[in-house]
Order: C-alpha cells, then sequence, then structure tokens
C-alpha cells in the first residue's frame, strides 16, 4: 500500500457518507450528512476513505490489495441535503455546506428559475434506520444513511428512475464513483446508467443525439461553427429513457460525462460549492418539458409574419443594395417578410454596438424602414453587447458604471474567446445594473419607433471569469449567466415598447432561454457535414430549452454552397421552426441558377402554404412549453428506435420531416423511420407504415414529408400575388384531412380568435371568425 499510497491525490476531496440529522422545516426536509476526507489512488480507479477497508465494500481477500491509505490531515466536513417539491412531479435537492449561498436563496436567485413552485404539493416524509424517504403525489426520494446515497421513484409506474452510483466498483471493490464527490474545483453527483438508459439534451450540442459515450463541457463559446466540439447554447438539463428530466440550477460550468469514463456512470461535475437539482418524473417527456419549463418560462407565441422567410447576408453595405434585394424577391415571385441587416448600419461596426445609425449608408432610418415596408418587407437589425474604445459611447457608458468590471473593480472587464480584427479590447454592458440595463433598452427605442421590426442578438458568449457584476452574482455563475440576462434585456424592450409579443434572433444563451424567442444555430459551415451537425444541434436544443429555434440556410461560412446543397437546405429551412437564409456570400434563390431558384421559390410557397398549420403548431408549443421542431423520441418515448434518430423529425406531432443531406443535384436514395401508424406523404401520395424503416428515390425537387393519419392541416393558397404574411390574413384556409378525421377540430386564427370546424366527408363547416372554406382536400383515402 505505501507505495500507492505516496502517490494519491494530495487534492482535499470529500465524500458524502453518513447522514447525522433529519428534521422538517417547513415545506422542507433539511438532511445533515457527514462527509469524509477522500482520497483517489493512481493508476486504479476508486475512491476510499479512512474508514475500514471492509465497511467500504473492499475486497480485503485479494492479492495485490493495498493494505494502508495515507489519507489528508483534514477534518471531516459537514454538509446539508435539502429536499422541497416544486409541484406532484418534481423535487429540488440541494446539496452543500451548510453555509453555501444557495441553502439561503429562493431558487430564483440566478434568474435560470421563474417560478420555484409552479404547482404546489405536499410533501410527506418518512424515515427508519435504512433512510430517509421524501414523497409527493407522484414522485418519491430516498436517502440511504449509512452510506448516504440517492434513489428517485416514479411512483405512478412503481420505478426507479434515477440512483446514485455508489454500487459500481472496480475488482477490488473500491468505489468508481462516490454518490457525491466535493473538492476544491467543485462539485461531483454520479449516477448510474442502466443497462439501456439513453440520455438525451444538454443544450445545442452538434453531435449525435443520444450523448452516451460523450464527455460535455457545457459552457458559454462562441464555438466559431458547428464542428468544433464547443456550444453557443449549452444547457444543463437532460432526458433520461428511464423516465426523469435532471435540470442543473446554476450558471457555472458543468462537465456532463455521459458514460465517457465509467461506462455505466453518468457523472454531473458543477464548478461550484452546490449541487441544485430539479427531478422531474414522468413516462411522457412532453409532461416532463412541460414541467421544466412552468419552472424556468415559456416562449409567448411570436407574431405571425416571424413564421415567414427572412434574407440576409454578412453584409448589405447599403439602402440602395438591400431594396434591389426586396424587389429581387417581388420581382422572381418569392414571398419574403423580413430583410435583415448585419453591422454595416453602425459606424464603428466591428464587435461594436453603440447605436449610431450610419446615415452615409443607409440614409434616414425612418425613411428606410418605410421604404422596405413598401417592398414588402420588414427590418432586422443586428446587435452585440460590446463596446469598442473607439465608440464616443464608450466613455459616457464607462464614466457612468454601465460596463462589466474586472474582479477588483479597477477597469473594464475585456471579451475574451472572440479575437478582435484590430488588437483593441471590448467591453461588455452589464445587464445586472438596472440603470445599464435601462441605458441599453433606452437605445433600442428609437429604433422600435422608427419600425425596425427585431433585432438579431449576436454574439454574447465573451465574458471572462474574473469579473465582479453589479448585482453580486457570483463570478463562476457569471459567464452562462450572461447571454440570457442579454436577451432578456432586448426581449423586454420591444415587448414594452411595442406592445406586442418580443422576437429576438439570439445565437448564445443557457437554461432558459426559450423564453426570449428566438435562437438560430450559428455558423454552422456550407458543407454536407454543417447541414447534418444544425439538425442535430436543433434537436438537442428541442430537449433542453424547446421553443422556436433555427439556422441559416446555406450555412453561414466556408467552401462556396452549392446549388444542390442550397436546395437541400431551404428544403429544411421552410419546415423549420423560423426560416432565414444567411450567410458570409449572397443567399438570395437566384443566385444559384434557374432550377435551384425555381424549386426553392416552390418550397417557400410550400412554407407559406403551410403557416395555417405550423400557427397551429407554435401556439400549442407556446401554451405547453415543447419545441415546434421535435425529436421522435418526445413524441414516441416507448419506441427504441427513436432516440437515436438525429437526421430526420417531427414539426409539432403530425408532420415527419426528412431532409436530405446531398450537395448535388442528382436524384438520391434516401432511407428513414416511419413511426408507428400510417402516414401519407403530402408531395407523392404515397403510403408508409410504421414502425419501420423505409427507402425512397428523391429527386432535386423534393424530400419525403409524411403527414399523419388522422391529421387535419390547415393550409392557405399562396400563388405569385402572395408577397408575405400580411397577405394571407384574410386568406381563406382550406383543410387538408390525411385519412379519416370527420368531427369537430379547434383551430386558432391567424387574429387569435378560435374557430370551430366540423368536417364531414368532403365539406367542412365552420363557426368562428377565421375563414375556413367549405371544401375538404383528403389525402390517403
Amino acid at each position: 500500500m505505501s507505495e500507492l499510497a505516496s502517490e494519491s491525490s494530495t487534492q482535499s476531496a470529500y465524500v458524502l457518507r453518513h447522514v447525522t440529522d433529519v428534521h422538517e422545516h417547513g415545506e422542507e426536509v433539511r438532511i445533515s450528512v457527514r462527509a469524509l476526507p477522500a482520497v483517489q489512488l493512481p493508476g486504479t480507479p476508486g475512491w476510499l476513505t479512512g474508514e475500514p477497508l471492509r465497511e467500504q465494500g473492499v475486497e480485503v481477500e485479494m492479492p495485490n490489495l493495498p493494505r494502508e491509505l495515507a489519507l489528508p490531515n483534514v477534518e471531516d466536513e459537514p454538509f446539508e441535503v435539502r429536499i422541497s417539491l416544486a409541484g406532484p412531479r418534481t423535487a429540488r435537492i440541494v446539496i452543500a455546506r451548510p453555509d453555501a449561498r444557495v441553502h439561503h436563496e429562493d431558487a430564483t436567485w440566478l434568474g435560470i428559475v421563474t417560478d420555484p413552485r409552479p404547482d404546489a404539493a405536499k410533501l410527506h416524509v418518512e424515515q427508519n434506520e435504512a433512510g430517509v424517504s421524501v414523497t409527493g403525489p407522484e414522485i418519491r426520494v430516498h436517502v440511504g444513511t449509512h452510506p448516504f446515497a440517492l434513489r428517485v421513484e416514479n411512483l405512478r409506474s412503481g420505478r426507479t428512475v434515477l440512483r446514485t452510483a455508489e454500487r459500481l466498483r472496480q475488482v477490488a471493490g473500491f468505489p468508481m464513483a462516490p454518490p457525491v464527490l466535493a473538492d476544491d474545483r467543485g462539485t461531483t453527483l454520479h449516477l448510474e446508467l442502466d443497462t439501456d438508459e439513453d440520455v438525451l439534451g444538454f443544450g445545442e450540442q452538434f453531435g449525435r443525439l443520444v450523448k452516451n459515450g460523450q464527455q460535455l463541457v457545457l459552457r458559454v463559446e462562441d464555438a466559431l461553427g458547428t464542428g468544433t466540439g464547443m456550444a453557443y447554447k449549452p444547457v444543463p438539463v437532460w432526458h433520461s429513457g428511464l423516465g426523469y428530466t435532471g435540470f442543473l440550477n446554476t450558471g457555472a460550468t458543468v462537465t456532463a460525462d455521459v458514460g465517457h469514463t465509467r461506462p455505466s456512470v453518468l457523472g454531473l461535475s458543477v464548478a461550484d460549492e452546490a449541487i441544485d437539482l430539479f427531478v422531474t418524473v414522468s413516462d411522457d417527456p412532453k409532461v416532463r418539458l412541460a414541467d421544466h419549463t412552468a419552472l424556468t418560462g415559456r416562449a409567448a407565441l411570436p407574431p405571425l409574419w416571424a413564421f415567414g422567410y427572412w434574407m440576409g447576408r454578412c453584409r448589405y453595405h447599403s439602402r440602395e443594395e438591400m431594396e434591389e434585394v426586396a424587389r429581387g424577391m417581388r420581382d422572381h415571385g418569392v414571398p419574403c417578410d423580413v430583410l435583415h441587416l448585419d453591422p454595416d448600419w453602425l459606424v464603428v461596426d466591428r464587435l461594436n454596438t453603440d447605436f449610431i445609425w450610419n446615415t452615409e449608408r443607409f440614409g434616414d432610418r425612418r425613411e428606410f424602414v418605410a421604404a422596405l415596408e413598401k417592398l414588402g418587407c420588414r427590418l432586422s437589425v443586428w446587435e452585440l453587447p460590446y463596446l469598442d474604445p473607439a465608440s464616443p459611447r464608450y466613455a459616457e457608458a464607462e464614466a457612468n458604471g454601465y460596463l462589466v468590471r474586472r474582479s477588483d473593480g479597477s477597469t473594464a472587464a475585456h471579451v475574451r474567446g472572440t479575437p478582435t480584427p484590430d488588437g483593441r479590447h471590448r467591453a461588455l454592458v452589464d445587464f445586472t445594473d438596472p440603470d445599464a440595463r435601462a441605458w441599453w433598452q433606452g437605445m433600442h427605442e428609437p429604433f422600435l419607433d422608427d419600425g425596425v421590426a427585431v433585432f438579431k442578438t449576436d454574439f454574447g458568449e465573451g465574458l471572462p471569469d474574473d469579473v465582479a457584476l453589479a448585482d453580486g452574482t457570483p463570478a463562476n455563475h457569471a459567464h452562462n449567466l450572461y447571454p440570457l440576462r442579454y436577451n432578456g434585456a432586448v426581449s423586454d424592450v420591444i415587448a414594452r415598447r411595442t406592445g406586442r409579443n418580443p422576437l429576438v434572433w439570439g445565437r448564445s444563451g443557457w437554461a432558459g432561454s426559450q423564453r426570449y424567442p428566438g435562437q438560430w444555430g450559428g455558423d454552422a459551415e456550407s458543407t454536407v457535414a454543417g447541414m447534418q451537425a444544425t439538425v442535430r444541434g436543433g434537436l438537442s436544443y428541442a430537449m433542453s430549452a424547446p421553443g422556436f429555434w433555427s439556422h441559416d440556410i446555406g450555412g453561414f461560412f466556408g467552401p462556396e454552397l452549392t446549388p444542390g446543397l442550397y436546395v437541400r437546405w431551404t428544403q429544411l429551412g421552410a419546415l423549420s421552426p423560423l426560416m432565414r437564409a444567411h450567410g458570409l456570400r449572397p443567399r438570395e434563390p437566384w443566385e444559384f441558377g434557374e432550377r435551384a431558384l425555381a424549386v426553392a421559390r416552390d418550397w417557400i410557397r410550400l412554407r407559406y402554404s403551410l403557416l395555417p398549420h405550423l400557427w397551429q403548431v407554435a401556439a400549442e408549443s407556446a401554451r405547453g412549453g415543447w419545441p415546434v421542431l421535435r425529436p421522435l423520441a418526445l413524441e414516441y418515448p416507448t419506441d427504441p428506435v427513436a432516440p437515436g434518430l438525429d437526421g430526420q423529425f417531427l414539426l409539432g406531432s403530425d408532420l415527419l420531416v426528412v431532409p436530405v443531406f446531398d450537395d448535388g443535384l442528382d436524384t438520391v436514395t434516401r432511407r428513414f423511420y416511419v413511426p408507428a401508424g400510417d402516414w401519407v406523404d403530402l408531395l407523392t401520395g404515397a403510403a408508409f407504415h410504421g414502425p419501420a424503416f423505409h427507402e425512397v428515390q428523391v429527386p432535386l425537387e423534393r424530400i419525403p414529408l409524411l403527414a399523419r393519419v388522422g391529421a387535419v392541416l390547415p393550409r392557405v393558397e399562396v400563388g405569385d400575388g402572395v408577397r408575405r404574411t400580411d397577405d394571407l390574413l384574410d386568406a381563406p384556409w382550406t383543410l387538408h384531412v390525411i385519412g379519416d378525421a370527420d368531427g369537430s377540430h379547434e383551430l386558432l386564427g391567424f387574429d387569435g380568435s378560435t374557430t370551430r370546424v366540423e368536417v364531414d366527408g368532403d365539406s367542412a363547416r365552420a363557426t368562428g371568425v377565421q375563414p375556413i372554406t367549405g371544401t375538404v382536400v383528403r389525402h390517403g383515402c
């Protein structure tokens, strides 16, 4: 033993081992736990305390077992576990030393949780020699006393869905994954992965949807693309196929080791003094997402025009150039609702936003917005939360204390992670300072008054670690919370100034970002791999921050975009929650040849024709706290194939979308999975039955787009005269019925009113404001 002991870890580490006291405190149970010093032995996995080896479960008869253990010369530490209910299915489990700040704050203290108890539930406590059980209407948390362990049960199913990993050991019996481990780097929770347990989520991750085998560092970064292994919008929310959703209420960096280091261990390491874990149980992940978004906020339904086609480029350099694009949309018969203007609207425009409008390039702002409006387009304007010292507003911000300061308060903090083009630093606005927030919001107001429709809230990933925020947010939480606060500030001023539901187009995010729609997938490469990564990122984000997400059609950078890939990405975009084409180079449909223009125009018009149905899905998602773009595992949680499907998705629950990942113009073979039931291809009329894999030949002009038999899809006619969503407001809807779906259906009109429709054979009778044609179009009959 002596040789191994001399090489053992000298870092102070503690393992929670023994419950010493339990008492109820109002609607909370407080459990005192004794944590023992522990060491990790080099060259062999496992942790040991100074307790007798047999008590720790070590195999003392092993011939090569070390006989002595050198422990750090430190005292035992007290910890406290607090358990409460946030609803009938949700428990909050907080683990930290008794004096930790988290024990003395409401769950909303970081700004992630918006309602700590959205559905009040009474807890019941039972205690015996083996442990303590805290029980709610549908959830039970069991705490083992000697040794300390956690287990969570779904009372409806009677199944244990979460348990700590104390049972997992190596050959000599050393515990490989203590339930809770605390050291100088933070706190780690080790959970045992079941033999068939798939884990999904952790935000906008661009790798495989099932995270088993991956190690993810959840830290907001300027990811510099979708293939770097970094993430713009990591989220400490995950779903287990056993039937629970976990959410770590923290702004600190989280490392999620999903069976990567230890194949049967989910290790969650938080760079903080505490584990603040919400666990929601249900066999239905949509129920769990609804409960999670009740905690952390839901997106309001964006305005109808947000669901139209957006066009942008990095960069349009003048008013004349943008007006030419708007005229091009009209002349080519391509509907378009929004034109986006990247940084050229600024005078000092390199990683700087000071809201000084460039009249030399774009003239009077109000007149410019009005000119675009006459051409059928609203204006979207780029911003980021950084200030260049070259800006005349930098001195004002610094003098008033509006900038994030270094931890010693001496000077403004400098953006990290994004290189500056000129070597000057960039400072960041401190959104935790009410005066700084109001100053930033106030500079948006003249833009909104002039008719600017939406702000693209770019960047926000660059807060350094060595900072002191005005509201006292701990520095280790500040970095990941910065984009949440940034997007919230802009979203709030839009709502307040315009009186409508707000919309931003945000790149960075964290837990809770779903309440500030929308988000897009960042700077994808203009390759098939970039398109594939984009879909994976959207599906992963949908399971963690559900709402309104999209992407740049064509990708943002990289090789010259081929006409074939442009068309395939446009087809994907037409069936995404929001639809925007954008990149370093032109993305206008006529830039890719006559065939690409014709196909892209058809798909953009198809999207507009489906807007009545998409409106229903969007409203349902806003009400329920669900994503619009959905992994199949969300709707078919008992299908063993569904979790691994990250190359196709559902738009709502009734449309199955199968993107084609190809950059050529030729017909390709596409293999895809059809979930349980009968489905009909809306474009070909072909029938499909699931669950089963199918293979079809797909020309450039189409992709597999399947509708579920039993669905009723309201649609609208889109011809040459439709320039934008405003042209559809009074247009009658036609009901497309898939199979036999006679009966009563409730539809939300574009004006927010409810219309009830009775379908009988080939006719429909409507009661309400929204005009519905009496004609029913049937598919698959």
